[in-house]
């Protein structure tokens, strides 16, 4: 812009900053790829499995098909490089009614729960670590991890930069971890009396059908997932085109080595019925060898539900922005602060549902649920995904997987599916119950153009009041 006199000034369009560089995106992808999940209670594969031997094929193999499915993400995400990750997919490939189903999906059954169960276990391992032998009130635990979710919130809210860098501190927490364990696991390969190496064949006197092995890779499913949430912040990743490809080979490369060894660590130390009986596995078997290492792993596994909630903080609200700028959500959540470029009216919005689920709810029970659900989404991403390579296959991909890989990711997933839910019906009706309460919402809310005048300019007076009192502007497109 050129003012009288020559002189100029330049106006800096207000939108999300690509400040996640390669090793940021790499400790990302580290952090969430299973979570904490192979600290805390890894056993379920080992349960569907019938057998020590077996269940590390099922690793290895749901391993192998959760990298191949990123990498189907990896070029689907290219195509549309913006925050949102799988709703604006099937925004933009199926159209407006499937993407708000969807949203509803994410927003009423992965946000609240997924930060309420990071913080809690985050906190459970800072109160053990503190106080391995007495007893603490549960009360305690969640107020800890309501400050938890509160400190990381702020940071997320105020300096991007700073946050990137603090996880990539946080995530070393979870290599130490598994590298502490596999380490001393193997050590015991020395003490036959002290091992279960002879066990590692055995298997379970039962019968052990394909409906079983199926929910087996399905828990696999879930012990790799988590990584989807660097698509969600596509529209921050620096040079996308080069940095995602690169990161999502090394980092499944790194994690499918660390998690088959931790496995089989477990195993040396533990019998079954022990892993079956704990809901902190990881620490149970250091404590087969010494106290102290229950504790020290006690601190890495907190370290690393920080760090996976900080994950999730860090992309889960880029879905609330992207929805906002299609009308799905309030146009208050396509507003970044003006100083520090971050959407913090949709992270603060997400902290609300968190509370109360922490506070007040019980979300172990929904685990099932929320795993089909993330199957269903997988499969529409997968579909959109085929169906562009049909309708556009000339336009310009910045990466292409081979065709037989997303129609095999297809078959494995629709497979295991329809497994899971031939063994768990249940679940497959809660979750389409939920989805359809999402019908009335989305005609009310986006169909219904026509609100009363008076609505209208309260929803309009309300936007201006806090996007003048916070220092807000709209994001550019």
């Amino acid at each position: 812009m050129e003012l009288a006199g020559n002189e100029k000034i330049t106006i800096e369009k207000v939108q999300l900053k690509r400040s996640i560089n390669f090793a940021s995106t790499t400790s990302i992808l580290l952090t969430n790829i299973g979570g904490s999940a192979i600290f805390i209670s890894p056993s379920a594969i080992l349960h569907y499995s019938g057998s020590p031997i077996v269940a590390l094929i099922l690793w290895l193999i749901s391993g192998i098909l959760n990298a191949g499915l990123a990498f189907c993400f990896v070029e689907i995400g290219l195509l549309f490089p913006k925050a949102g990750g799988p709703y604006f997919y099937i925004l933009e490939v199926f159209g407006s009614l499937y993407g708000f189903i969807f949203l509803w999906g994410f927003v009423s059954l992965i946000f609240a729960s997924s930060w309420a169960i990071s913080s809690y276990s985050a906190a459970i391992y800072l109160v053990t670590a503190a106080s391995p032998s007495c007893p603490y009130p549960d009360i305690a635990v969640k107020i800890l991890a309501g400050w938890i979710i509160v400190t990381l919130v702020v940071l997320n809210c105020t300096y991007m930069k700073l946050v990137t860098k603090i996880q990539g501190i946080l995530s070393m927490a979870k290599i130490l971890a598994l590298l502490l364990i596999i380490v001393t696991g193997l050590l015991q390969l020395s003490n036959p009396e002290k091992n279960n190496l002879a066990t590692l064949t055995d298997i379970e006197d039962r019968s052990i059908d394909a409906g079983s092995l199926a929910l087996g890779l399905f828990a696999g499913f879930f012990n790799y997932g988590g990584w989807q949430v660097i698509t969600i912040l596509m529209e921050e990743v620096q040079n996308p085109s080069k940095t995602l490809p690169k990161s999502v080979l090394l980092s499944f490369s790194i994690m499918i080595c660390l998690y088959l060894l931790a496995n089989f660590s477990y195993l040396l130390l533990l019998t079954p019925a022990q892993m079956f009986s704990s809901d902190a596995v990881a620490i149970l078997a250091m404590q087969q060898v010494h106290p102290i290492l229950g504790v020290v792993v006690s601190i890495l596994v907190a370290f690393c539900s920080i760090s996976v909630l900080n994950v999730l903080i860090m992309g889960q609200p880029r879905l609330l922005f992207a929805a906002s700028r299609v009308g799905h959500m309030p146009e208050l959540f396509h507003m970044i602060s003006r100083k520090f470029l971050t959407p913090w009216p949709a992270i603060t919005f997400c902290s609300i549902p968190a509370f109360l689920v922490l506070m007040y709810g019980n979300i172990i029970i929904f685990i099932d649920t929320i795993s089909l659900f993330a199957c269903i989404m997988v499969s529409a991403v997968l579909v959109a995904l085929l169906y562009l390579r049909y309708k556009q296959p000339n336009i310009k991909r910045p990466f292409r997987v081979p065709i037989v890989l997303p129609i095999l990711m297809l078959f494995i997933d629709i497979l295991l599916l329809s497994m899971s839910i031939y063994k768990k019906p249940q679940e497959l009706g809660t979750c389409l119950f939920i989805l359809s309460l999402s019908l009335p919402v989305y005609l009310v809310t986006v169909v219904w153009k026509n609100k009363p005048q008076k609505f209208q300019d309260l929803m309009a007076r309300i936007t201006l009041f806090l996007k003048t009192l916070f220092i807000l502007e709209k994001s550019a497109e």
